[in-house]
């Protein structure tokens, strides 16, 4: 998508810092506002589940202006109150957020408030089976996925080009946020999150439907041998990379994830792509490929009760 202005994203003065909100009447996986709803799963009525854009926060300079990672060197004062902000849109309680290191890698976290037994209850990585909860604003070390069946909390990934993976199993309930860049993909962490949602909950490909948001398009995204070797042995390498000289390769991180779920098993009309490339549309989304210092979005889901 070329630069320029989507009149169905707020775009009021800076000078008055709007408040995040939810225009009614949605439509399907496009900009509202300041967030982009996942519509195909709300449409379910079991979640909410929400992308956010750079704009409705208070950050300035390259993190301007809804940043959400402490991370970045943004004033962690403006970070609280664009937080603050998110969490009012959408209707986050204090205490409930979790998140995950993100550490490009396929480690998968089991969140809840309780663990199912002291016996049970081992790594943040879930491969013990237990539950796993940190202490309020602190991220589950070693994990780029999460997933819960716990209605009492929201999950939460932050990226700036990498692939942010909404997941809900309507059959159980249960959902999953996934942080994916092309090391994760490598890895298989979007596999590794259904994965553990199948041992935890029962959960089957089939049942879920999933919501691909916002990240670098192909256009954007070239890649060179090093990242090639470590992906071409993939099934999914031939749908998703275009050569673009020698050694060079354009990627689509999106397609790939998408052939690694219909490779499961996941209806092809059960997975959603936000279509937008967050390194083309400066005006919309912080892109690590495009300014290197800049923000984080963020990508959020919450079984309702």
């Amino acid at each position: 998508m070329a630069p320029g202005r989507d009149r169905a994203v707020d775009d009021r003065p800076r000078g008055r810092r709007p408040r995040l909100h939810q225009r009614g009447g949605a439509r399907t996986d496009h900009l509202t506002a300041d967030l982009i709803p996942a519509s195909a799963l709300e449409a379910t009525g079991l979640v909410r589940a929400v992308f956010t854009t750079r704009r409705g926060g208070v950050s300035r300079g390259a993190y301007r202006s809804l940043n959400l990672s402490f991370g970045v060197g943004d004033d962690p004062e403006a970070v609280t109150v664009n937080r603050r902000r998110l969490a009012d849109a959408v209707g986050i309680p204090p205490g409930v957020l979790v998140e995950a290191e993100q550490v490009h890698g396929s480690g998968v976290a089991l969140a809840g408030r309780l663990p199912l037994s002291r016996s049970s209850l081992r790594s943040a990585s879930g491969r013990g089976g237990g539950t796993h909860l940190p202490p309020a604003g602190a991220p589950i070390p070693g994990v780029d996925a999460l997933v819960t069946a716990d209605p009492g909390l929201w999950l939460a990934i932050y990226a700036a080009d990498c692939v942010p993976v909404l997941v809900l199993d309507a059959a159980t309930p249960a959902i999953a946020a996934v942080h994916a860049g092309w090391r994760g993909t490598a890895a298989g962490v979007v596999p590794a999150a259904l994965d553990r949602m199948r041992t935890a909950f029962g959960t089957a490909a089939a049942q879920c439907r999933v919501v691909l948001g916002p990240a670098i398009g192909e256009c954007c995204y070239e890649v060179d041998a090093p990242v090639a070797r470590a992906m071409e042995g993939a099934a999914w390498w031939p749908e998703a990379v275009r050569p673009t000289g020698p050694g060079r390769w354009h990627l689509d991180l999106r397609t790939a994830i998408r052939r690694q779920l219909l490779d499961l098993g996941v209806p092809a009309d059960h997975v959603t792509i936000v279509p937008h490339c967050t390194a083309c549309r400066a005006d919309l989304f912080f892109s690590y490929r495009r300014d290197r210092v800049t923000g984080r979005m963020g990508a959020c889901i919450g079984l309702r009760r």
